[in-house]
């Protein structure tokens, strides 16, 4: 386990997840956050794109 800390629109999230996790997964899973989005499963269509840094 890895202890992470993720700024999501100005909110600070501390998670202890395995290191290997995809952040789509963190964000819905973890953090239940629903509008990230899974798609194709490859990253090709766009659904899961989160922005960083704006």
């Amino acid at each position: 386990m890895a202890v992470i800390t993720l700024d999501v629109d100005g909110t600070a999230h501390r998670l202890d997840v395995e290191p290997e996790m995809p952040l789509l997964y963190a964000l819905r899973d973890e953090l239940g956050f629903n509008n990230p989005r899974f798609g194709c499963g490859l990253a090709q269509c766009g659904s899961c794109t989160v922005l960083v840094d704006g």
